[in-house]
């Protein structure tokens, strides 16, 4: 992961793994985070606590993957990946 812009509520990076890599996001209350594959393949996946796995996505290339539920997602790369991401966080001050 590639920081290429911060600021108080906002993030944006690169997302850069290769195969068999994993890449945990955590989202906050009122927060969201948007995936985009560029190249490669990921699979996203959330698990609720003291459950099986909630979520599991593939996203396709050039799409975005909203993120909005609060929790920890998990990125792993089938295929060396790359892409963009970005978070907002969700503090109001």
């Amino acid at each position: 992961m590639l920081d290429l812009f911060a600021s108080r509520r906002h993030q944006f990076g690169a997302l850069v793994l290769m195969r068999g890599e994993t890449f945990l996001e955590t989202i906050e209350d009122g927060g969201m985070a948007v995936l985009v594959v560029l190249r490669g393949t990921a699979a996203i996946s959330r698990q609720r606590a003291g459950a099986q796995v909630g979520l599991h996505l593939t996203p396709r290339r050039g799409e975005p993957v909203w993120l909005t539920s609060p929790g920890t997602y998990c990125v792993v790369a089938k295929d060396h990946v790359v892409g963009l991401r970005m978070l907002r966080t969700g503090d109001d001050s």
